[in-house]
């Protein structure tokens, strides 16, 4: 893999994904938003070219080389608070998703990776997922990714352009989002304040960014078969147990009120995935565990280095 195409360039997944990229000497086309404000999130490098383009007009991309290996489509709008419930927002995700599988196989890309999540599942407690579990999404924001795999999948077939789905799993770390739960606790507790929690009964996993970037990588590179593939850590444990670390790590002793809100079993994530598929292809480097990617966080460390 020497050169490659993304989307999303400037979130939180697409920037540590440009840098793992980048240290590996491939060539990078960060495709943004036109008149973006987060351009400056960009780090620099003669390796990497920025190219403003609208998720509208993708099927419209003007790309003088076209030799790029693979494209990965991590844009998606609405990700995160009440936006993941906005049909028609995450309607137009389904169609640009279609566009980007237009686009690749237009550039001559080998393959296409999208960025699918484990909110495509909704609530299944019975056993690990496995990426053969049936999914039943219980909001807009999971059931589009679930569309945009499907219907993807069949369109990626017709143009005979192989379409990877990895479903990304909890990734914390440098450059998160403000409102996550990891956020939370840890800035309450700074403060000197008690985080009010919900109980946090609920199976969970966490993933370092650092990890996540380096298997997205790896699919790009490794010879690997279309579908599904989870991106989540071997650290699969109560929702509880991480926030307690948390607070051991920040504010040894401090106070946690666990169940000072409401949650709704009908509406509450259970994340317990199967991992060994992954196992088979990421085998470079051990995972950051939590107590690592916590300490590195609250220090203000960065992912990467980028060349100035």
């Amino acid at each position: 893999m020497k050169k490659i195409a993304v989307t999303g360039a400037t979130s939180m997944i697409g920037i540590a994904l440009i840098e793992e990229c980048v240290k590996k000497n491939i060539e990078v086309l960060a495709i943004v938003r036109k008149k973006t404000k987060n351009i400056n999130r960009l780090p620099v490098s003669k390796n990497i070219h920025i190219l403003e383009c609208d998720l509208e007009d993708l099927c419209n991309m003007q790309v003088n080389n076209k030799g790029y290996d693979v494209f990965y489509h991590l844009a998606w709008n609405g990700s995160a608070g009440t936006d993941r419930e906005d049909f028609e927002m995450q309607y137009k995700n389904i169609e640009y998703t279609a566009k980007a599988i237009k686009t690749a196989k237009e550039c001559g890309c080998k393959k296409i990776i999208g960025a699918g999540s484990q909110a495509e599942y909704g609530v299944v407690k019975e056993t690990a997922k496995e990426e053969e579990t049936n999914p039943h999404p219980f909001m807009m924001y999971g059931a589009a990714k679930l569309a945009a795999y499907q219907m993807g999948q069949v369109l990626a077939k017709q143009l005979e352009i192989p379409f990877i789905w990895p479903r990304i799993y909890s990734v914390y770390g440098v450059g998160e989002n403000p409102g996550t739960l990891v956020n939370y606790v840890i800035d309450t507790l700074k403060k000197g304040d008690i985080p009010e929690l919900s109980p946090c009964e609920n199976m969970w996993n966490y993933i370092y960014i650092t990890d996540c970037v380096r298997v997205l990588r790896l699919l790009g590179e490794k010879d690997v078969s279309e579908g599904i593939y989870h991106i989540a850590s071997d650290d699969t444990r109560i929702l509880k147990e991480y926030v307690e670390e948390i607070r051991d790590i920040v504010a040894p002793g401090s106070a946690l009120h666990f169940g000072a809100k409401q949650s709704n079993p009908k509406r509450t994530f259970w994340l317990e995935p199967d991992t060994e598929k992954i196992k088979k292809i990421d085998r470079e480097s051990e995972e950051v565990s939590f107590f690592q990617g916590i300490t590195k966080k609250i220090q203000g460390g960065k992912w990467f280095v980028g060349e100035k």
